[in-house]
């Protein structure tokens, strides 16, 4: 046990000064960290979709980090796996510097802890928006893909279709970042890719390029090409082919209880953690 008045919390004046400290012990737990460790590597771009003021912190105590944490509109504040204590120990830091965040979102009991807090003293209401469950693929299940096509790296000539596919995405699955422009980042840093059959039928986007795992990080096929398999043929072969070419891991979240989570764990993906999202009202 640590006590509450021998932790510090450490802020860095930048992403990359973030990384330097924080990516070592962040990555002890990497399948689980991996989103707040993208969100500081998308962070150190110029081209992020991101609005300031960052806040990038850690707490300390008795030589180690106990947690840390990123607040960034409109992903709102970011935390890491932690202790109770280091959440707590956030608390009155994190009210000083933000205020009232629009959204919490991260491991479940620190979440709720902090999302506690922060309630009492602005004499709000807390909801869980959405909850989350972390899935991690070592190695993918055997399985003979019958349907016709190939994963095909997304391209400069694709950026009409992808803004048209985000519109339609984001109308049918609302985020709390604009999907359009998150889906061309992704296509001009070249992390979005497609199931092709002469055209495009589904997509899919990947996060986390210094990490020793890869995260996907949204897949979408439009109405009309549903029903055909597309999508488990495009995270099936591309999960095969990142673990083949050297990642250690994928992973990816689903939102409890949608019924996608059927098609990751035919995969093979196991479910190691859960994740909830808290707004306040």
């Amino acid at each position: 046990m640590h006590s509450l008045n021998i932790l510090k919390v450490v802020r860095h004046d930048s992403a990359d000064a973030f990384l330097c400290e924080c990516a070592n012990w962040l990555s002890q737990n990497e399948d689980l960290n991996h989103g707040l460790l993208s969100l500081a590597d998308a962070l150190r771009s110029e081209r992020h979709i991101h609005s300031p003021p960052f806040v990038f912190c850690h707490v300390y105590g008795e030589q180690e980090i106990l947690g840390a944490a990123i607040f960034a509109e409109p992903d709102g504040l970011v935390l890491s796996e932690m202790t109770s204590e280091a959440s707590a120990a956030f608390f009155p830091y994190l009210y000083d510097v933000i205020g009232l965040p629009s959204r919490i979102f991260g491991p479940a009991a620190p979440a709720m802890t902090l999302a506690k807090h922060f309630a009492d003293i602005s004499n709000t209401s807390l909801r869980v928006h959405s909850e989350w469950l972390v899935h991690r693929l070592d190695k993918a299940l055997a399985h003979e893909i019958q349907v016709p096509g190939r994963v095909t790296l997304g391209a400069k000539g694709d950026r009409q279709l992808v803004s048209k596919w985000g519109r339609e995405y984001d109308a049918e699955k609302p985020a709390n970042v604009n999907i359009e422009e998150f889906l061309l980042r992704k296509l001009e840093d070249e992390l979005l890719l497609f199931w092709t059959d002469v055209e495009p039928k589904s997509l899919i986007t990947l996060s986390g390029q210094r990490c020793t795992g890869q995260r996907i990080s949204s897949v979408f096929t439009p109405r009309e090409f549903r029903g055909n398999g597309y999508a488990f043929a495009l995270v099936y072969n591309l999960g095969c082919h990142k673990l083949a070419s050297g990642k250690a891991y994928m992973t990816l979240n689903t939102e409890v209880g949608e019924p996608v989570e059927q098609m990751y764990k035919k995969i093979g993906y196991r479910t190691i953690g859960k994740k909830v999202s808290i707004v306040f009202a």
